[in-house]
């Protein structure tokens, strides 16, 4: 998933724990091995080549779910944002230096994504388009690795924290309830419960230059540029870790007027372009 994982079990019984940390640990790499856009024998990668694939079902689920999310974002949250974040050089990795000026970008048109998914299973892309999974990908393999270690492990609590958004139940090593701090640059605020579901949106990391622009891995489909929004850091509690995931993401791409998709699931610390920070819901 290019980032560190981080998986912890609170239980009586240390042998069945680290199998099931092992097994969790396995889960993740499957995950990456179904939807990483890196990996050239993914699941994903076959139907970017292919256009066509009677897909896995972390592959079905995630083009499903990246579905919704377009449909519930009306267009923001777009999976089709590839073309887009190889033209500011976003190949292989993050840049590490200037990439140049870049062509001009290109708005994403509006598409009827429903069409793309059969009742057998096969997913079929129109000509030219390629899809993106990062978010979606990572948020369902977070919630699939703690499914993993809840369904193996009876004890009393569990964290997975994939580059920094987080699943986490029960209660921890003191037998508190779990406390997940809120960094943006430094620590603004920090959630806490035993139900936690905890994601991180940035323009500050994945970042770089492109010529006299500033790049970063964010793309707003209305324009096929990064974002250029108001806020640089959103993060957000929410049900479940792909909710929270997209709910950070379009806060970045749409700024405080996003909170009108929220409801009282959602709960935001954001922080905007000046350094300003704020808890919005």
């Amino acid at each position: 998933m290019g980032t560190e994982a981080r998986l912890r079990v609170v239980t009586d019984d240390p042998e069945a724990g680290d199998a099931a940390l092992l097994r969790a640990a396995e889960d993740l790499s499957a995950t990456e091995r179904a939807l990483s856009r890196f990996m050239e024998q993914s699941d994903l990668s076959r139907l970017n080549r292919s256009g066509t694939v009677v897909a896995g079902e972390r592959l079905l689920t995630a083009v499903e779910r990246a579905i919704d999310a377009y449909e519930w974002s009306e267009g923001l949250l777009d999976p089709r944002v590839i073309g887009s974040l190889e033209r500011f050089g976003y190949w292989e990795g993050v840049p590490e230096n200037d990439v140049g000026k870049v062509e001009a970008p290109e708005a994403l048109p509006p598409v009827d994504m429903r069409k793309w998914v059969e009742e057998s299973g096969t997913v079929s892309l129109p000509p030219g388009t390629r899809l993106d999974l990062a978010g979606v990908g990572k948020a369902l393999g977070i919630g699939w690795a703690a499914l993993c270690l809840a369904g193996e492990v009876t004890g009393s609590g569990l964290l997975v924290d994939v580059g920094g958004d987080i699943v986490a139940l029960g209660t921890d090593e003191e037998g508190e309830p779990w406390k997940v701090l809120v960094v943006h640059e430094e620590a603004v605020g920090e959630f806490s419960g035993s139900s936690l579901a905890v994601a991180t949106s940035t323009t500050r990391r994945r970042a770089w230059r492109a010529g006299s622009e500033e790049a970063h891995h964010l793309i707003d489909p209305r324009t096929g540029a990064p974002s250029r929004g108001e806020l640089s850091y959103a993060t957000v509690a929410a049900s479940t870790i792909l909710e929270a995931d997209l709910a950070a993401k379009l806060l970045i791409l749409e700024g405080r007027s996003a909170l009108e998709r929220f409801d009282d699931r959602f709960q935001a610390v954001v922080t905007d372009l000046q350094g300003r920070t704020e808890i919005l819901a």
